[in-house]
């Protein structure tokens, strides 16, 4: 609470004097538990996430990139799936929580400012790596929250859709999806099993001590 005197009363009873220096920002979801008191102390600024869409978070993330090579093809591809993924997202499937269809995004430029540097996509790379990439991180960024709720398993659901919605893609033979990740060294879809070393017992080593990968 504050009052007119500048002063903030916290919910344990602490008091602090705002001084004229100071600002506060408030940033919540709704203002149904505000009183017209609240509401007039302070100046509102209500922004409709449908109005601001995504596409300003990704130019202003596509900026940071110092390629133009890398900035022209990424711009190509957020334009070519993410209208897609967003629609279809909130319409078809389920997710374990609420995520807002930003919340995706920032997940995805995450895991692609991790994916596509040097080492993994060189400098004359084809427009196919790039894709490859992209749409490992498209795949995780949209699908990983998706769950089976016990009657329908949102991610095979999601499987589908994904690969009757992008039939250009290659995915290796039945495999889903999230059963894939990219071989550097090919450039090529390979199953995780793949990275899985075989495990052989040493009678040397104690039971406890064995280290199974999976």
């Amino acid at each position: 609470v504050m009052d007119d005197n500048k002063i903030l009363t916290l919910a344990s009873n602490e008091r602090i004097a705002v001084t004229p220096e100071m600002k506060l920002i408030f940033e919540i979801a709704h203002l149904r538990t505000a009183t017209p008191a609240t509401v007039s102390r302070a100046g509102i600024l209500y922004i409709n996430p449908g109005d601001l869409g995504w596409n300003a978070y990704v130019t202003s993330w596509i900026e940071t990139r110092d390629n133009t090579t890398v900035k022209a093809n990424l711009t190509i591809l957020f334009d070519r799936y993410i209208p897609i993924m967003q629609d279809a997202l909130s319409k078809r499937f389920k997710k374990i929580t609420p995520i807002p269809g930003i919340s995706h995004i920032q997940v995805l430029c995450s895991l692609l400012g991790s994916l596509i540097v040097p080492s993994n996509i060189p400098a004359d790379s084809s427009k196919e790596l790039y894709e490859s990439y992209f749409v490992f991180a498209l795949v995780w960024a949209y699908g990983s929250s998706l769950f089976n709720d016990g009657q329908t398993d949102y991610r095979a659901e999601f499987n589908k859709w994904f690969l009757n919605e992008f039939k250009g893609l290659k995915f290796p033979p039945a495999m889903s999806v999230f059963d894939v990740w990219v071989d550097p060294f090919t450039n090529e879809y390979t199953s995780w099993n793949d990275r899985v070393p075989k495990f052989q017992l040493d009678p040397d080593i104690p039971l406890q001590a064995c280290l199974v990968h999976n």
